[in-house]
């Protein structure tokens, strides 16, 4: 399970490194910091402004398909709310983010809510720790 610290290890190891443009696009180099299901950590690199970098969290429905039925059958509509409350608990965590200086975005057709924030310097632990997604 990953800590505020070993993401914060992490960001260092990828910001120390070259900004090379053959792992660019677009004059973006784009490193995961981390996964889950829900989540992804994203650390955007600029070659043209290689001291700023930008965090982008992107949030997105895994694949659950559960048809309702009538009658419901119990089990179904527990994992359907358990579902749907991890969901609530995902969309907590981007405006627990947009609190701390995140910008939030919608790519509703894709089913992907973002944040994203720039920095310039050390950003500490605090935000790493803030950074890490629902369990």
């Amino acid at each position: 399970m990953a800590t505020g610290s070993s993401l914060l290890q992490q960001y260092h190891d990828i910001i120390s490194g070259p900004v090379i443009s053959s792992s660019c696009i677009s004059g973006e180099c784009v490193s995961k910091l981390l996964e889950t299901s829900w989540v992804k950590i994203l650390v955007i690199r600029y070659q043209v402004a290689p001291e700023i970098n930008t965090i982008e969290i992107e949030v997105s429905l895994p694949h659950c398909i559960i048809e309702p039925s009538c009658p419901s059958i119990k089990n179904e509509q527990e994992e359907a709310r358990e579902f749907i409350d991890t969901n609530i608990e995902h969309l907590n965590y981007l405006l627990r983010l947009q609190k701390i200086g995140f910008s939030l975005g919608i790519l509703s057709s894709e089913g992907i809510w973002s944040a994203v924030l720039k920095i310039k310097g050390d950003p500490g632990l605090e935000l790493f720790n803030t950074l890490l997604p629902p369990i």
